[in-house]
């Protein structure tokens, strides 16, 4: 009789430590395994989200960027590339000659693509001639009349001098600064 109430008590010890470590360790639920793992995943998911907007943020930035000031006269003005190479070429010729050279280095290098439309100005005729009546090079009168004579060889109406303008400026403040534009919008009406 020992024997069986020391087996008993053994079982019973037994299934005490059983229930115990059943308690200490509760044991997981796999519906519960699997939910962590989703929001795992939700969770990589959604910071991978985060990083592809992120890398498109910057995309579209730098594509904005590589438009370029040619492609956005065409677009917004409707005039064949060569037209917006010559008029953008032909505002900053004339920028140019009323800047200092300084001045003008800088705003040079900080818009792509600027030889390629200084290249593409057409040689104004007038634009010495025109300059001496007015009292020298520095005068908005004789400014505006060269474009004009300028965007006349490129088979532009004159008209679109006014509309050249404020988008080469605006370009020239966003890829530039402001200060930049400045100096170019008052070269172009120095008195």
């Amino acid at each position: 009789m020992d024997k069986t109430l020391c087996l008993k008590f053994s079982g019973i010890v037994a299934a005490a430590m059983i229930a115990g470590c059943a308690g200490t360790t509760p044991q997981q639920n796999p519906l519960d395994t699997v939910g962590q793992g989703l929001s795992t995943i939700e969770s990589a998911a959604q910071s991978g989200r985060q990083m592809i907007d992120a890398g498109t943020a910057a995309a579209n930035t730098a594509a904005t960027n590589q438009i370029g000031l040619v492609d956005i006269l065409m677009r917004q003005l409707g005039v064949s590339q060569q037209q917006a190479l010559g008029g953008a070429g032909a505002i900053f010729q004339v920028a140019q000659g009323s800047m200092n050279p300084q001045a003008f280095a800088t705003l040079s290098q900080s818009i792509p693509g600027m030889n390629a439309m200084l290249g593409a100005a057409p040689a104004s005729p007038i634009a010495g001639g025109l300059s001496s009546l007015m009292g020298g090079g520095n005068n908005t009168l004789g400014n505006m009349a060269v474009l004009a004579a300028s965007f006349q060889q490129l088979n532009l109406s004159p008209d679109l001098v006014g509309q050249f303008i404020p988008i080469v400026t605006n370009y020239v403040s966003q890829t530039s600064g402001q200060m930049t534009a400045n100096l170019l919008q008052t070269a172009l009406t120095a008195r």
